[in-house]
């Protein structure tokens, strides 16, 4: 073996060598460890998509896209008709800024009817989305009759994992083409914005609400939870914060109106009108038993809402309210406000305005009535709360108080008359009950009557002639048709 440095002098300038090449890599080490630790720290910094995106208010002609990031940038969608988005327009949209929780919507318009469209969220002008990218498919013309599968539901529970499996069950759903959330969509019970919008945060985390609402169109209004403590009304302290709080989370087509806040909105799928309601903002307390105008809406939302029902030319119209219509609730429904809800109805009638059907939640089951013999109601839920036992009494036609509901009502104004037909799904189990509805059970001249449950019709079966075809699937009332 050779000696490489057989003298001192030589032994000297090989250990400079030697010591120079250490220090060589010590410093190539030491700034490709400060390049990779700024390119983190660089990265870390840069915002990314934390929730979302959440497709909001779809009409024939625009959109509503929602989205949170982790921090302040420019929101943008990159939407486009084809796949990989390479015909994709880039629509510029507001900043997101901490004092809103970095979140906000994208109205998109100039888009066509009944039109497939797939779309990217773009932050600081770069994807925060990998392909494949999500769509969603815009309404029908204007007025046009027109099939709509409604779904809606309400009462998510106070952890994530309450609705999980509801959020999942809805998004294996590929036939629905609305999204309606009746209140109580998260349960901060408080006017708190930094609870609220962390109580938001964990329910929109969700696998399955995230999937769904990345091409399904959702709309929300509120109730008690969401709004405030249990029960709350008018007089909660902080619900400018909350109602601040709403906004920033959906993508409504309004709020309200100009010179009347609150939560409430209308919107139009082909020949159908949706009136949303909100029970809360102009709510007298509902133990409250001397006032002579005790209301729940306020005489503005109730104004707005008689005008636009009687400017309504929808054969099908669909009134929400996260409290129940029906006589025989609680204390904290339109029990406690019979005054207004009947001078309502009595407005409907007097007016001869057909084909309503009220929609509501809140209460912990699923049931249906026939309010005062004449009105369609359907209570829906919980997608995810702790069940509440469903009582039967003279309004109620059918309940479900075992396990986490939504429903779908299938409405076909391209049929005279319209047809309607309720379907109740559970979490995990599918469909438990369809119910087809006549006309005139919609206009309240028939009564609707109660299907057996499926475990009466299962037991009638068994007593069939031997001679008749068996069959191992599950027996549900009216299945439903094949989309």
């Amino acid at each position: 073996m050779h000696n490489l440095c057989p003298g001192r002098r030589e032994a000297v300038s090989c250990f400079s060598v030697a010591t120079l090449y250490r220090a060589s890599l010590r410093h190539l080490l030491q700034t490709s460890l400060l390049f990779i630790f700024a390119h983190h720290i660089h990265a870390a910094e840069a915002p990314y998509l934390l929730l979302g995106p959440m497709i909001g208010h779809v009409s024939d002609t625009e959109a509503r896209i929602w989205a949170k990031a982790s921090g302040a940038a420019r929101l943008s969608v990159l939407i486009g008709s084809q796949e990989d988005l390479s015909d994709g327009n880039l629509i510029k949209g507001p900043p997101l800024v901490e004092s809103a929780g970095f979140m906000t919507n994208v109205w998109i318009g100039g888009l066509k009817p009944a039109s497939r469209y797939y779309y990217c969220i773009f932050l600081d002008g770069k994807p925060a989305m990998l392909r494949p990218y999500p769509s969603f498919i815009t309404g029908p013309p204007a007025a046009q009759a027109v099939r709509v599968r409604c779904a809606f539901t309400s009462c998510v529970g106070f952890r994530e994992s309450d609705s999980a499996a509801g959020w999942a069950d809805i998004a294996t759903r590929t036939n629905i083409d609305l999204v309606l959330l009746l209140g109580d969509n998260h349960y901060a019970n408080t006017s708190d914005p930094v609870k609220q919008r962390s109580f938001y945060h964990e329910m929109r985390n969700a696998a399955g609400y995230r999937e769904l609402t990345s091409r399904i169109p959702t709309y929300g209004i509120w109730d008690d939870h969401d709004y405030g403590p249990d029960n709350s009304d008018a007089t909660l302290k902080g619900k400018e914060h909350s109602l601040q709080v709403f906004r920033e989370h959906w993508a409504n087509p309004s709020y309200g109106e100009a010179d009347n806040p609150g939560v409430y909105f209308k919107f139009t799928r082909g020949s159908i009108d949706f009136f949303m309601l909100d029970v809360r903002y102009y709510r007298d307390p509902n133990v409250a038993t001397n006032l002579p105008h005790k209301t729940m809406l306020g005489d503005r939302q109730l104004a707005w809402l008689k005008q636009g029902l009687l400017a309504s030319k929808a054969p099908v119209k669909i009134l929400a309210s996260g409290s129940e219509w029906q006589t025989n609730g609680t204390a904290d429904s339109w029990k406690s406000f019979a005054r207004e809800r009947d001078d309502l109805f009595g407005f409907i009638e007097s007016n001869r305005i057909e084909g309503i059907v009220f929609f509501s939640g809140d209460r912990h089951f699923t049931a249906a009535y026939q309010v005062k013999g004449k009105w369609l109601e359907v209570s829906s839920g919980p997608i995810g709360s702790s069940n509440a036992e469903a009582k039967l009494h003279s309004e109620m036609w059918t309940r479900h108080d075992k396990g986490k509901f939504y429903c779908v009502l299938d409405i076909d104004t391209r049929a005279q008359p319209p047809s309607l037909a309720l379907e109740i799904y559970r979490a995990a189990e599918g469909l438990v009950e369809r119910k087809a509805f006549t006309w005139n059970d919609i206009l309240g001249r028939a009564k609707i009557k109660s299907d057996p449950p499926p475990e009466k019709k299962a037991a009638a079966g068994a007593k069939k002639p031997s001679g008749e075809p068996k069959t191992n699937s599950p027996p549900v009332a009216n299945p439903a048709p094949k989309e």
